[in-house]
């Protein structure tokens, strides 16, 4: 049996028995992008763009959620290097001593201002590049930024904001033929701590709707086969229970398989917030979002704004479940014990 939702050391539990140690927190709607890739989901958020969040308020909320073992944010978008405000909310998180701040971008303004967000604690950042073939990236993005995007990588790796996690959708018929060259390439940017590939399965939501799945879905099972077959050391991350594999050429390698993947969401140790400041406990589920900035901005306290983070730990349910599997379900609503 699943122990029950609890608080150990500040760390809450859901339902089912996962610890709540990391959030990906986004800083604008995904209208408010520059890239227009053609497999994009939103990050699961389709509502009309209401108030963003501010600095503080990200900072605030940030506060909170480490009194409850938090020590992983990662920040996301859309775009988020289209806040005018970025250095200083990187700024202002980088003051909470964070274990790891990371940032998920396409690359944009990176050139200019990868050395002041370095500066301001920000510790490194994934990059999407889903084509090293200037066409092919530009049919993928809608957008010609292919020469800008690599420069974005290289300057990244060059004041420290590394490992460089080159993030890869891939696509049947479209990139699948491109492995090697994104291994190849990361090795050129020098491997090892320096540059890693992370290939991704193409999830089916926001543009990806079942007719472009069944088009463009590629299994990356027998992927991963190849990489183990290859790898000179094999590490698993708790996040997700993902495998990285260490290349011959000195390039780690991960696969990312969310889809139909029950353990993949049973080892889901994130939540999400949105840009307009709502817990959401899931990726692919839009109804059980838990709204914090209209209590913040009406004069909630850091205790109301606390038990709203616990109403959402208690929300969070595996997309995708082990065909059998025993779950502790308490009672009561969510934990409300005193931390300890």
């Amino acid at each position: 049996m699943q122990p029950a939702p609890s608080e150990n050391d500040g760390v809450l539990f859901d339902r089912f028995g996962r610890p709540v140690t990391g959030v990906r927190i986004s800083l604008n709607p995904s209208s408010l992008c520059n890239f227009n890739c053609i497999f994009c989901h939103s990050e699961g958020i389709f509502e009309e763009p209401k108030d963003m969040m501010t600095a503080s308020e990200i900072q605030r909320i940030t506060r909170i959620l480490i009194r409850f073992g938090i020590r992983v944010v990662k920040i996301t978008g859309g775009e988020p290097m289209l806040r005018r405000d970025v250095l200083d909310i990187i700024q202002k998180l980088g003051e909470l001593h964070l274990k790891e701040l990371s940032m998920t971008t396409n690359g944009t303004r990176l050139v200019e201002l990868a050395a002041d967000l370095k500066a301001r604690g920000l510790n490194r950042v994934n990059i999407s590049l889903h084509s090293l073939r200037e066409e092919r990236f530009n049919f993928i993005t809608k957008t010609a930024k292919f020469d800008y995007t690599l420069k974005a990588i290289s300057r990244a790796v060059e004041v420290g904001l590394t490992p460089v996690k080159l993030n890869v959708v891939v696509m049947k018929g479209v990139n699948e033929d491109e492995v090697e060259d994104f291994i190849d390439y990361a090795a050129s940017l020098g491997g090892g701590e320096k540059a890693k590939v992370q290939f991704i399965e193409l999830v089916q939501e926001g543009s990806a709707d079942s007719t472009f799945y069944r088009t463009f879905h590629v299994d990356l099972t027998t992927l991963e086969q190849r990489f183990k077959s290859r790898a000179v050391e094999e590490r698993v991350r708790q996040l997700h229970l993902r495998h990285q594999y260490l290349l011959p050429n000195g390039v780690w390698v991960e696969v990312v398989k969310p889809m139909h993947n029950s353990a993949f969401c049973m080892a889901n140790n994130r939540i999400r917030i949105t840009y307009n400041g709502q817990f959401k406990p899931c990726l692919l589920r839009e109804d059980n979002h838990v709204d914090f900035l209209t209590a913040m901005r009406n004069g909630a306290d850091d205790e109301d704004l606390a038990e709203l983070f616990k109403k959402a730990v208690w929300l969070r349910e595996p997309f995708f479940k082990p065909k059998e599997f025993p779950c502790y379900v308490r009672q009561e609503a969510y934990s409300t014990r005193p931390l300890s």
